[in-house]
């Protein structure tokens, strides 16, 4: 057995960047990779019980050699896969189960002996690499070939980089010097993962990450690093959804940009050179606006217009005004898909991650690390004041005022949210459901001004709809008035609410 630990990066590269890698690596270590031809056949039973176990059990063909490898879900909270792994040596094509009683799943697995078949295979052309990188030993595996389930097949370009010794923040440095030589992807889904959806033809699904727990025992830098890391994975296992054009993988992705902004600007001290900070900001600020713009036709599309019109006979101008807000819709998706598909996401991705690795945080007076529950109360105060401020005299806002309000109040509640387990949970509940209210009623005003917005911009250009237009427009004004009308009360409810933080 190995030791039963697997800590690697996943990368996706186009066809053409195989040579290249190759090259490159041959360059650093000074020899050529060890090139292999490997043939893995995954094992489940019909019904996939140890696919929903989050298990997988396969052996691989190398030549004559029979390798037999288990992998248990990945652990941890970073964005390099972090799984147990189990492998042996053995002589048949056929799973060898008696070796299984060395792990803890040999009894559940041994059940399923009668049921075991193989369900996908990959084959794919490996070139492997060892070498050291700063501080660190790393295998590079350049693999190039498909996976098989039945007669449905899915092409492999990965680059997979697997620490063998020393810190992880190694895999992330590495990558991003990779980036100069050829443009990478982070690679989400695993070989296992690709054959069970061709397989199952099941969709790429939104993800939504659970909420990191925290102690109040827990340093500043920790409880930070894990909640950077927390927003990183949801960021990047809602990519395949929203390429796929799921619109709650999109939100999801919108969602973890919101608050990992916000995580960073919490994360600023007095003494802090900000220039880092500014640029992470920036670039999840242009990213977000792209999320944001398929997010917006999602909702019109999906929520509002039905909502306009659901007392109304389906007329032709109804559904030639629903077609030409799908034609909007399609074409967000497809400028979003354009812009997942570079390599500026996996960039940004991988300099937070390295940099949340290495970044020193303000110690106490004694030198002794801060504690969270020490530094949480000022954050949330800061975010607090910003809020009150914004809502002063809430029924004179104007929309861009209201719409500053509600980013700001939005900040606060991913805060109050992150936080609220160093806390006793009756004294959150009341706090947060109030902030719920108030910031269901700011929603619903801004989604009344974007879909004025858009539907407006579909009125310039498609002046055969301006009838049905005009009744959007009418029904669009009294749910934003109705919420306009429950605003202030919801907002001097939320203001008098006690601090529980105090």
């Amino acid at each position: 057995m190995i030791p039963p630990r697997e800590t690697e990066l996943k990368l996706l590269f186009t066809d053409q960047a195989h040579a290249l890698l190759d090259r490159h690596f041959a360059a650093i270590n000074g020899e050529k990779g060890c090139k292999k031809h490997l043939v893995t056949t995954y094992y489940d039973s019909p019904d996939l019980l140890l696919r929903q176990s989050g298990l997988s059990l396969r052996i691989r063909r190398a030549g004559r050699q029979r390798i037999q490898t288990l992998k248990a879900t990945g652990e941890g909270n970073q964005l390099a896969l972090d799984r147990r792994e189990w492998e042996w040596v053995i002589k048949s094509d056929r799973p060898d189960l008696s070796v299984l009683s060395e792990t803890p799943f040999g009894p559940q697995i041994t059940a399923l002996q009668e049921k075991l078949l193989p369900v996908w295979v990959s084959d794919v052309h490996r070139t492997t690499h060892i070498f050291r990188h700063e501080r660190a030993l790393v295998e590079a595996a350049i693999d190039e070939g498909c996976v098989r389930a039945g007669s449905a097949r899915d092409m492999v370009r990965e680059l997979e980089l697997e620490i063998r010794e020393g810190p992880v923040r190694v895999l992330y440095d590495l990558a991003l010097a990779l980036q100069a030589v050829v443009p990478l992807r982070l690679g989400v889904l695993t070989k296992a993962e690709r054959g069970y959806r061709l397989l199952t033809g099941a969709p790429a699904v939104s993800v939504r990450n659970g909420r990191p727990l925290l102690s109040g025992k827990i340093t500043l830098a920790d409880g930070f690093s894990i909640l950077i890391r927390s927003g990183l994975n949801t960021l990047i296992n809602n990519q395949p959804a929203a390429e796929a054009g799921d619109p709650e993988g999109i939100h999801q992705m919108r969602v973890a940009i919101r608050q990992l902004r916000t995580m960073l600007q919490m994360i600023a001290y007095k003494d802090q050179d900000r220039s880092v900070l500014n640029l992470f900001q920036s670039e999840l600020r242009r990213i977000g606006r792209e999320l944001g713009e398929a997010r917006d036709w999602d909702v019109l599309c999906l929520q509002t217009l039905p909502a306009a019109f659901a007392t109304h006979d389906e007329g032709d101008l109804i559904r030639m005004l629903t077609d030409v807000a799908q034609e909007k819709r399609t074409a967000a998706h497809q400028q979003l898909r354009r812009e997942l598909e570079t390599p500026a996401l996996t960039t940004l991705i991988l300099s937070l991650a390295a940099w949340i690795e290495e970044t020193a945080f303000p110690g106490g007076k004694d030198g002794q690390a801060v504690s969270l529950s020490h530094i949480v109360p000022k954050r949330l105060d800061r975010l607090a004041r910003r809020v009150k401020g914004r809502g002063k005299h809430i029924r004179e806002l104007s929309p861009q005022e209201r719409h500053a309000l509600r980013k700001s109040l939005k900040k606060l509640r991913y805060g109050v949210n992150y936080f609220s387990a160093l806390y006793p949970a009756h004294a959150v509940k009341t706090y947060v459901k109030r902030c719920k209210k108030l910031l269901r009623h700011l929603g619903e005003i801004n989604d009344a001004t974007v879909a004025a917005t858009l539907i407006g911009t579909l009125g310039e250009t498609h002046l055969e709809i301006a009838p049905v237009v005009g009744i959007f427009a009418r029904w669009n004004d009294r749910r934003q008035r109705h919420a306009l009308r429950s605003l202030a009360s919801a907002w001097k409810v939320f203001r008098d609410t006690e601090l529980f933080w105090h």
